[in-house]
């Protein structure tokens, strides 16, 4: 008599193949999570206004809060906005030496966001509009606007448009400056508009400045 095929070892086949995945399902499902990203939607680009005179601020700055704990001035939501989202490798680092001071918010391999009150010269607007590298149009492109009512420039340092500098003046005698540099920009949202992350963070601290 003719021995029939086995239909049991290919039907154990079969059942071991789904059990596999069955197995690797469950481990995909038990292994860690992507983090969720702390804002619903991209930040609104800042309505930067038309250029001021430079030297005199109708609404001065009070400086108090920055001079005290700068890494203070950006919240979560903000450190998402302007750094990467999710903000959890984040690292605040404060600077306390000569020439600037202020904060960097550090991630790992991807953005440097910095707020800096400069120490020496130059210390407004007008100093850097009369600096030898301005002279030598090596902050180029360089542009003159106003940010939440207090005159401001965008320019490029480094001889690149890859990284962005905003300087704001915030009271008579004094600016503040922010960029963000860094080559690969993972989980930011200005990866393709530098300079409108660097003025959407001038905003922030601006604005955390001004509240009681």
């Amino acid at each position: 008599m003719a021995r029939r095929p086995d239909g049991g070892a290919g039907m154990r086949t079969a059942i071991l193949g789904c059990a596999a995945l069955v197995s690797a399902s469950l481990l995909a499902g038990c292994g860690p999570s992507e983090p969720e990203r702390v804002l619903a939607q991209p930040p609104a680009p800042v309505q930067t206004g038309a250029p001021l005179p430079p030297d005199h601020v109708d609404q001065p700055v009070d400086l108090t809060k920055f001079d005290t704990d700068p890494c203070s001035l950006l919240t979560t939501e903000q450190v998402a906005a302007v750094v990467a989202d999710p903000p959890d490798g984040v690292r605040p680092v404060r600077q306390t030496t000569a020439p600037t001071y202020g904060c960097s918010w550090v991630e790992p391999f991807g953005a440097n966001a910095t707020a800096s009150k400069p120490a020496n010269g130059p210390r407004t607007l007008t100093e850097l509009s009369a600096t030898e590298a301005r002279k030598h149009d090596e902050l180029e492109p360089w542009t003159e606007t106003s940010i939440d009512g207090l005159p401001a420039i965008v320019y490029h340092q480094r001889g690149s448009t890859d990284d962005c500098s905003v300087a704001v003046q915030v009271t008579d005698q004094q600016m503040l400056t922010f960029e963000i540099v860094g080559k690969d920009l993972p989980g930011n949202y200005w990866a393709n508009d530098r300079c409108g992350g660097v003025a959407k963070m001038a905003e922030a601290v601006i604005g955390n400045l001004r509240k009681p």
